[in-house]
């Protein structure tokens, strides 16, 4: 058996770890990618995702509301409103970074938005002017939003007053709503409707992208 020249041996062994380190980068970019795509795919799938992109006329997927309205409206967006936009355009930036490779195993971080920084980018403010501060209605989906036994929904029809088309806010409760017909309307002033569901939304898809990115830390060429 020939036996190699031990410059040549040398040699060999210097890009070895090279080597290993460009296979270890190129399998967890690619597992990676898998998951980012399954954190947008269950963005884009979850029922509160669904009910805000169907805008003012959608009907209440999330059950945030028992089934009566919907949180387009129930949020106060004005009609075509893009409330998911800036959202959707930043998890889709979430990228990997390579920081480099020892002992076998590739250091990196990934660059997705912090639940804090999400709820920055969605005040009421931004849209409401009866609203001050830095309330976020996207934290208030998960926390709860006050207001349902005031909220009316009236389906097809165009409240002059109203940004959001076929709903209002009643500011004057049971006496407002009898004075625009509540009888005839399903009556948003009623027991089982006067209390927010809160769900689960963007909190937990984070949480689940980043347990499954911790789990590439660990990858390694065998």
């Amino acid at each position: 058996m020939a036996v190699l020249p031990k410059d040549v041996q040398r040699q060999i062994e210097k890009q070895s770890p090279k080597e290993i380190g460009k296979q270890l980068e190129k399998m967890t970019r690619e597992k990676f990618e898998i998951i980012k795509n399954q954190m947008i795919d269950e963005f884009e799938e979850h029922p509160v995702t669904i009910e805000l992109e169907a805008g003012e006329g959608a009907k209440n997927t999330s059950g945030t509301l028992s089934g009566y309205g919907n949180l387009f409206t129930f949020i106060g967006f004005p009609s075509g409103y893009d409330p998911l936009g800036e959202i959707r355009l930043r998890l889709n930036q979430t990228i990997l970074k390579k920081i480099g490779f020892s002992k076998g195993k590739l250091n990196f971080i990934t660059t997705e938005p912090t639940r804090e920084a999400l709820f920055k980018m969605t005040k009421f403010s931004d849209f409401r002017n009866d609203f001050e501060g830095s309330r976020s209605w996207l934290d208030g989906i998960e926390t709860g939003i006050s207001g349902l036994g005031f909220y009316l929904y009236i389906q097809g029809k165009e409240f002059e007053t109203s940004r959001s088309g076929p709903a209002i806010q009643l500011r004057g409760g049971k006496k407002s709503e009898s004075a625009l017909g509540g009888g005839s309307t399903g009556g948003a002033i009623l027991s089982q409707r006067t209390r927010y569901t809160r769900t689960s939304y963007i909190s937990g898809i984070l949480k689940r992208f980043r347990e499954k990115v911790a789990r590439l830390q660990n990858l390694k060429i065998k």
